[in-house]
């Protein structure tokens, strides 16, 4: 059965996330939440529509009112949940190819719900499956709203435009900040000198462009003689920067940057960021020199969002480029983090690669992963607790060793970071080794 993950429920269009799926679905978020009214919003996939139609019913079936947004990013139906008061339905797969969909929710507050009422809408979405039925009554009413001037309105009215000339390509991945994307970067007074990937036709999303292929952008950034290049993924909660000479720009350096500004300007609360894990360790070095300490969560927005909440600290992310700026909302927001990115290189001369010469350091990270049925066993056996103990000791503070069963398929995970490649490439293959070794052990046990 589908279930919510760390980014609301994927699956197959039409497959596993099918129409009957996405109804029930629909009534068991409806009846967990109860409001008057909620919020729905997708990208671009062609499953869209007719997924977004099919929890609306569902929504609507058992006498709650629907507001349909249409074609908008995540973020903006974040702010939609915060301006309204109503809570949001988000339908997508954010950087998932077409072929893929999602169901997201977010509360009243344009946060993500809590994980108890993520639980108990897959218990209802278990029961109606199931046959049971829910008390069905009046049907609640349906509006057709475009937020999108409003949305705009209120990043430029918290940010305001930029004061100096700069040259931008806007890379919208197909996805759903097709049109608001180039749209903001003109209105905070920045050049567009070219824009890619603003023709979705419901199969193209992701596909080959946007924040998880930015090599394209890049190319046309060097082309164009731009000072910058965004890059947002389908749904625009993720944003990947590129340099005037065609250097990506990943999340851990842009959350530096951001860092560096908010200090800067005393805006950054409690002197510290979050980062997740997998975040480089180049990023603690540099910030500490700054006297910016660095949080570490577990893998994911809501342990960001968390670990925010829990410190009062204002501005978190990950290496994806999913960054919460806390004062601007509570989860990520590409075209926010965007916003902000063009104010803060105003520090920099407009230059990224003039910030990242002098603050950006990067420990070679090497990744592996096995597969193995023994995933959830792996880091409670004795020998190869020992090997990672003796890892740890040789990396000394010049290293990381982090280790993680997959919580949706029969995979380990396994990240090594040191301040040389061969060493670290080393220790992952003896770390492989060893998860092989326990396999087999606990195979023929």
């Amino acid at each position: 059965m589908l279930r919510f993950g760390t980014d609301g429920i994927r699956g197959r269009a039409n497959q596993e996330l099918t129409m009957e799926v996405a109804y029930w679905l629909g009534v068991g978020i409806a009846l967990a939440i109860r409001p008057p009214a909620f919020a729905i919003g997708r990208d671009t996939r062609e499953s869209g529509f007719w997924l977004s139609q099919a929890v609306g019913l569902g929504i609507a079936s058992v006498g709650v009112d629907l507001v349909d947004c249409g074609v908008v990013p995540t973020g903006a139906l974040s702010w939609v949940a915060r301006s309204t008061g109503l809570p949001t339905v988000v339908i997508s797969a954010s950087h998932n190819p077409y072929f893929d969909n999602g169901i997201k929710v977010f509360d009243a507050g344009g946060a993500k719900v809590a994980p108890e009422v993520e639980r108990r809408i897959e218990r209802s979405l278990v029961a109606f499956l199931g046959g049971e039925r829910p008390e069905f009554g009046e049907l609640g009413s349906f509006e057709q709203r475009s937020f999108e001037e409003e949305y705009l309105s209120w990043i430029l009215d918290r940010l305001g435009p930029i004061s100096y000339p700069l040259r931008v390509v806007v890379d919208s991945a197909n996805g759903a900040a097709w049109r608001l994307a180039p749209a903001m970067v003109e209105r905070l007074g920045a050049e567009i000198v070219a824009t890619i990937g603003d023709e979705p036709d419901g199969r193209n999303i992701n596909a080959g462009v946007g924040a998880t292929h930015p090599a394209h952008l890049a190319k046309v950034v060097v082309e164009r003689h731009a000072d910058l290049g965004l890059a947002f993924d389908g749904d625009a909660d993720r944003l990947i920067a590129v340099s005037e000479t065609g250097v990506i720009v990943d999340g851990d350096e842009l959350l530096t940057l951001l860092a560096l500004y908010l200090n800067a300007r005393g805006a950054l609360s409690n002197g510290a960021v979050a980062a997740t894990v997998m975040s480089n360790l180049g990023l603690e070095r540099v910030l500490s020199t700054h006297g910016i300490g660095v949080v570490r969560t577990d893998v994911g927005d809501r342990q960001i969002a968390t670990a925010l909440s829990a410190g009062s600290l204002s501005l978190g992310g990950e290496q994806s480029g999913h960054i919460i700026i806390r004062e601007l909302g509570p989860t990520g927001d590409g075209l926010v983090t965007a916003a902000m990115l063009v104010h803060a290189l105003e520090d920099w001369g407009g230059s990224l690669d003039r910030f990242r010469s002098c603050e950006v350091v990067r420990f070679p990270q090497v990744h592996r992963q096995v597969h193995t049925e023994a995933r959830d066993r792996i880091l409670s056996d004795p020998e190869f607790v020992e090997l990672k103990r003796a890892v740890e000791v040789e990396l000394g503070g010049d290293g990381r060793v982090v280790l993680r069963p997959s919580g949706t398929e029969p995979v380990f995970r396994i990240l090594v970071e040191a301040s040389d490649l061969m060493v670290a490439e080393r220790l992952a293959d003896q770390l492989v080794s060893a998860v092989t070794m326990v396999t087999s052990r606990l195979r023929a046990e």
